[in-house]
């Protein structure tokens, strides 16, 4: 039986092991992202990342550009704990910081630039969602851009039908665990709240983000650059 995902439990030391098989075109997504902000932002930036999870996303976007310094922020102790020792271990302590929270509990603001990775589609859309793009537009410069990646979709739709299905077989072919698979796409239809492209435009405009455009998409993941107004 498959749990539900726990990122302060047990999940926080299978994360780096396991979302690798599990998100398409996980590298390519965060190998974009850099690319992204490379092209909007100067050799010196102040980025803010939320769910920063064990720390991979913001060590190897830091290693990459020494110039560049990282505020994250995560609820889960756990992952965080995981992400300050490989911090540690790669002396860049100087460059990163982390706040155990939620963007509220963040202090600084004045950021040129935030990403938000498989983070919102935890949040449901009655307000939380609107809420957390709002919030991390108060943190933000004007003109800075947000990365956003999520899943997303609208569940009975054509199109989630056939890239839903696309995607199951993909993880069956390469995993080879039939029904640990299926166990974990029938929970995932009640932990991630999807919600559609043309519902994320609209958010992205009421939190005050402009210039919104897609830039990746690989079965039910979709990737966005913004600009705050």
């Amino acid at each position: 039986m498959v749990k539900e995902i726990d990122f302060n439990g047990e999940w926080s030391n299978e994360y780096d092991d396991t979302a690798h098989k599990i998100i398409p075109a996980y590298h390519a997504i965060y190998e974009l992202t850099q690319h992204l902000l490379r092209a909007k932002l100067n050799k010196e930036a102040r980025i803010l990342v939320a769910g920063a999870g064990t720390g991979k996303e913001i060590i190897d976007c830091s290693q990459n550009n020494p110039h560049w310094s990282f505020t994250g922020f995560d609820p889960a102790e756990s992952m965080l704990s995981i992400a300050r020792k490989k911090v540690a271990a790669n002396s860049l302590e100087s460059k990163i910081s982390f706040v155990l929270g939620l963007i509220e509990d963040v202090a600084e603001k004045d950021f040129d630039a935030a990403t938000a990775i498989l983070v919102m589609q935890f949040l449901p859309d009655d307000g939380a969602k609107l809420n957390f793009l709002k919030a991390i537009a108060d943190k933000l410069k004007p003109g800075a851009p947000i990365v956003l990646v999520d899943l997303e979709g609208e569940i009975g739709s054509d199109e989630y039908s056939v890239l839903n299905a696309a995607w199951k077989n993909q993880q069956q072919f390469i995993r080879a665990e039939n029904d640990r698979v299926d166990e974990e796409f029938a929970l995932r239809e009640k932990e991630v709240h999807f919600i559609p492209q043309k519902r994320i435009e609209l958010l992205f405009e009421e939190a005050g983000f402009i210039k919104i455009h897609k830039f990746f998409k690989a079965y039910l993941f979709g990737g966005y650059v913004a600009i705050k107004r």
